[in-house]
């Protein structure tokens, strides 16, 4: 059987969602197999709704499958997102990955990917000269590509989220040598900050910020995929204060071993949070050229999750395992991937067929679930008694 896989948050799940698995289907009459973040998303942030009901509501919109992507990729930058991703969705044997774009062809995209696949030394020279002017790696990145592939109008294509993320799932293709062909579908909206609806379609972020002000968002997602509950306003002051103890609570050199802590930054980290209570106030003291607010972010986020630079460095050489969150009632051709490629966690016994590396990955899969629902008031039980949901 073949499968198409959607690399995804859904956070919340929308008719642009709904649009790409059956455009993705009807290009590829394959089974359409979700690799999706799990209660924390890739901007460090908790999702609005939980991973089980996201998973849900993309069965019911046609998905065949939907795989947790383990929280070390899904809270990480573009490139390890993309790894992590392409990685588990080669080894269930995907044939096909689909992915939206923003106002370009996938043949443009392809180019940018084997550039940074490659690493010419022109490549990496100009890469250098951006970093030594103090900017951020996304900025140095943009701007080496498109020094070196002596193209300016490459810049614009590069400020859209879902290319920059499409280049990364190209890259990940070259990198694992990987046979899946990518098929890319022409977002329905603006982009993936665009607040302005178009039609149907609006952004994830622009109906969160429907949601939060109290709006009227119905129309933007599908039939009976209102949100009952969501995390709001004062469960993310809970977090946010619960991410300021643990760090207050760790040692800098303590810190420094959470992943992304590097040049020193545990130690300005570790004073803000000591000389501000806002969440705010921390982060905004913290941002600069080279650190983001993304970044921050997530650099806040890595010690309450136990998020470190040894079991990042570890999972590249372990095989990939990933919880099967939902799964159509009758079928089940996914559950025969063969064991020596991936490890799928379905039930309770399948925790005890994973490696030590595969342990400590899920592990902080199994923490996250917990803080987050914990924090969110949910009645939903732990992980490993919720198990997979046959729908």
């Amino acid at each position: 059987m073949n499968f198409c896989g959607i690399i995804c948050e859904f956070n919340p799940f929308h008719n642009g969602h709904e649009y790409i698995i059956q455009e993705a289907k009807k290009q590829t009459n394959a089974e359409i197999v979700c690799v999706m973040s799990g209660d924390f998303v890739q901007r460090g942030e908790p999702a609005i709704e939980d991973k089980y009901s996201r998973a849900k509501k993309a069965i019911s919109a046609g998905a065949n499958a939907v795989l947790e992507l383990p929280i070390i990729y899904a809270c990480s930058n573009a490139e390890n997102f993309a790894y992590g991703a392409i990685k588990i969705l080669n080894a269930i044997g995907a044939k096909y990955v689909a992915f939206g774009v923003e106002n370009t062809t996938l043949e443009i995209l392809k180019t940018v990917a084997k550039l940074k696949y490659e690493n010419s030394v022109t490549f990496q020279n100009n890469f250098k000269n951006e970093i030594e002017n103090g900017i951020n790696f996304n900025t140095a990145l943009k701007r080496s590509i498109s020094k070196t592939l002596n193209d300016k109008n490459v810049l614009e294509i590069l400020e859209k989220p879902n290319n920059i993320l499409a280049i990364e799932y190209l890259t990940a293709i070259l990198k694992l040598k990987s046979q899946i062909i990518p098929v890319a579908i022409n977002r329905c909206d603006d982009g993936y900050y665009e607040t302005v609806n178009k039609g149907k379609f609006l952004s994830a972020s622009g109906i969160r910020n429907k949601i939060f002000n109290g709006e009227d968002y119905y129309e933007f997602i599908p039939k009976n995929a209102k949100l009952d509950t969501f995390f709001n306003k004062n469960h993310i002051k809970t977090l946010k204060t619960l991410q300021i103890l643990k760090i207050k609570q760790t040692p800098e050199k303590e810190l420094e071993l959470f992943y992304d802590y590097s040049e020193g930054i545990e130690y300005r980290i570790k004073k803000m949070c000591n000389n501000y209570s806002s969440f705010d106030e921390i982060v905004s003291n913290i941002v600069s050229p080279r650190y983001r607010m993304a970044r921050v972010n997530k650099l806040m986020l890595y010690p309450l999750l136990v998020v470190t630079k040894k079991v990042i460095e570890k999972s590249k050489a372990t095989k990939p395992c990933a919880k099967v969150l939902a799964i159509e009632k009758n079928n089940k051709e996914l559950l025969k991937t063969k064991k020596q490629k991936i490890n799928l966690i379905v039930s309770n016994n399948d925790y005890n067929s994973l490696n030590k590396n595969q342990n400590e990955i899920i592990n902080i899969d199994l923490n996250a679930s917990t803080i987050y629902n914990t924090v969110f008031d949910n009645k939903l039980s732990s992980d490993k008694k919720i198990g997979t949901m046959f729908l």
